[in-house]
């Protein structure tokens, strides 16, 4: 142990929860074995079913929704984030978002709490075992402290943790005929899996994936981490966009925290979803791509020339698509002839943007392997 950590002070807390929990876990599921208890289908669905819920409330509520206020929610909504995200045992919203918040302002520097610089097991969790980046202040949260749902979850954090995390499922496990494997599997296990299914974004999204939308930060897109957490593996797009509601950006992309926040809005429980626009999400693709043609011995004048061309390209086609939209719902006064004219100039500025986007895609294919970085 080095000088620097061993004149660090352990949260003691956290780190015998931290152990005796998933400790507890793995006793407690021999011990049901062994008494023949283990196998009970109801209470095997209702920690299922209560894990999704809980890392919803994480993924959608604690981060999209409180941390980077990408979308509203009605009070039903936050309710139910305050509740039940209690019960992953990940500290209260106030206290999440502030850090971060904090991560995101400071990533890859000595202030990023979860630093991926200081090594995978710090991003990870081992950051959560020492005082001195757990005890850091509530700070740049002031939106949030005058969330009356939001203060009542921080006051009363650890008894709505407790009730949510342990004596909810034990009474569910009890309405199913045993609180004791209720409490082991929907209360020990599934705090387990609910923790490190959020400490992977910290770690393996700082180290697996691709730099699809900026390499000035360590981030990455991954749709392995993707599946681990809710669609929170694709990284590098959200720390490139950070108030964007979405991850997954594009329809078949796996991105379940998206689906909900949509099936809220479907709902009216959600409103004021924020997006980036096409536009800006192409540029800074491009942009990062452009590095690697750079890299190849392509000159920046030729990139940038290829650049612009799919930019303008794009644009066209998009002002083009606005232009026949607002002229379909005015379908009553255009006439047809103006109709099949601007649908001809919407398919031919489709199939320029395409064509220029395919040059593109080409050249990078191109590019020798050896400057793919």
């Amino acid at each position: 142990m080095s000088e620097t950590t061993s004149k660090r002070r352990l949260e003691w807390s956290v780190f015998l929860f931290l152990l005796l929990n998933p400790f507890a876990a793995v006793v407690g599921l021999g011990v049901a074995a062994w008494m023949g208890i283990l196998w009970n289908p109801g209470i095997w669905i209702f920690a299922f079913v209560y894990a999704i819920a809980a890392n919803l409330s994480i993924t959608a509520g604690y981060h999209r929704l409180f941390s980077h206020r990408s979308y509203e929610a009605h009070p039903l909504v936050q309710w139910f984030v305050a509740l039940v995200g209690a019960s992953a045992f990940e500290g209260s919203i106030l206290k999440w978002s502030s850090d971060h918040r904090r991560h995101h302002g400071e990533v890859d520097t000595d202030g990023d709490p979860y630093s991926i610089q200081k090594g995978f097991w710090h991003a990870h969790m081992g950051w959560l075992l020492w005082k001195d980046s757990v005890d850091l202040p509530i700070e740049k949260v002031a939106d949030l402290q005058k969330n009356p749902r939001v203060l009542f979850q921080h006051r009363y954090y650890a008894w709505l943790a407790t009730l949510m995390g342990f004596l909810v499922p034990m009474a569910v496990g009890a309405f199913f005929g045993s609180a004791f494997v209720g409490l082991i599997v929907g209360g020990s296990l599934r705090i387990f899996l609910n923790q490190q299914s959020t400490f992977f974004v910290n770690s393996l999204c700082h180290t697996l994936g691709s730099q699809t939308y900026s390499k000035t930060v360590s981030a990455r897109d991954s749709f392995f981490v993707a599946l681990l957490t809710h669609g929170e593996g694709y990284h590098n797009f959200h720390h490139t966009f950070q108030i964007d509601y979405r991850n997954g950006i594009k329809w078949y992309q796996w991105d379940p925290t998206k689906w909900t926040i949509n099936s809220l809005r479907w709902m009216g429980l959600a409103t004021k979803l924020r997006t980036v626009s096409p536009s800006e999400i192409l540029k800074a693709r491009l942009q990062t791509e452009g590095l690697r043609l750079t890299h190849s011995g392509f000159s920046q004048e030729r990139i940038e020339q290829m650049r612009l061309k799919v930019l303008e390209a794009q644009a066209r086609w998009r002002k083009m698509k606005e232009e026949y939209v607002l002229l379909k719902r005015q379908a009553r006064e255009a006439g047809e002839a103006k109709m099949r004219e601007l649908k001809f100039e919407l398919t031919l500025a489709k199939r320029e943007f395409r064509a220029a986007l395919a040059e593109w895609r080409f050249t990078l294919r191109a590019a020798p392997a050896r400057a793919r970085i």
